[in-house]
């Protein structure tokens, strides 16, 4: 009985020397927040008028330029990480969060998980809206968005798990450890101590457990919904 209070008592301690004693945890922790949420909100929001854009525009051109378009997301990152350096560079936000919140927010997998979703949604739909006299507006917040709640979430899943884990391109994009998220830095946390690592690691992955275990129902029926599009080419 003795020896096990005594584990338990060092096991304890690493947690308390992890967020009481060592700030610079703390610090990273809030820079992988501000980092992973922004990221989340502008892949929905660029996602879901793109897809909508997708999805209501008439052309014989549209699936062409849809291929195109989701031809990048098959790429791995290191082919377009050259030019969103560049680009950062030109525009003067290197060394900035907002750097790497831009060349993660624009990503065509956040297009074509929406756009699969809102394909499931009648095109007779939107045309009684129109006939209600609904504009493109009303019928994106009060029809496209709703019934393709499915399929944001899933987004807002992966996304999440995605951006909390990004290692290569805040190593590239920032200059400034200060700015670095946890996952670059969480090696360092314990300097050779194993438990405070352990424990780093612990609280590190909490967030990712806690969203997919709150969201597994929706993850699932939006990948399974986004498949069932893709196979039957709808």
């Amino acid at each position: 009985m003795k020896i096990n209070k005594v584990k338990l008592r060092i096991a304890l301690y690493q947690y308390n020397t992890l967020l009481f004693k060592t700030p610079t945890y703390i610090d990273l922790f809030l820079n992988s927040l501000k980092l992973t949420l922004p990221i989340i909100i502008l892949q929905v929001v660029i996602g879901s008028l793109a897809a909508y854009g997708f999805t209501m525009w008439k052309s014989r051109y549209k699936e062409v330029l849809y291929c195109a378009y989701i031809i990048l997301m098959v790429l791995p990152f290191q082919a377009t990480l050259v030019s969103n350096y560049i680009m950062a560079d030109s525009l003067g936000i290197l060394n900035t969060h907002l750097s790497i919140i831009l060349s993660w927010g624009f990503n065509p997998f956040a297009v074509f998980i929406m756009r699969q979703s809102m394909k499931g949604i009648p095109y007779s739909v939107y045309e009684a809206a129109q006939i209600d006299g609904a504009g493109h507006v009303q019928r994106f917040f009060h029809i496209a968005l709703p019934l393709a709640k499915t399929g944001a979430l899933a987004l807002v899943i992966l996304s999440f798990a995605d951006a909390w884990a990004m290692v290569e391109h805040p190593m590239i994009f920032l200059k400034d450890s200060s700015l670095e998220p946890l996952s670059v830095m969480l090696y360092s946390i314990g300097q050779g101590n194993m438990g405070l690592i352990f424990a780093a690691s612990v609280f590190y992955m909490l967030p990712v457990v806690w969203i997919f275990l709150y969201g597994q129902e929706h993850l699932e029926s939006g990948i399974n919904l986004s498949a069932l599009k893709y196979r039957r080419g709808a």
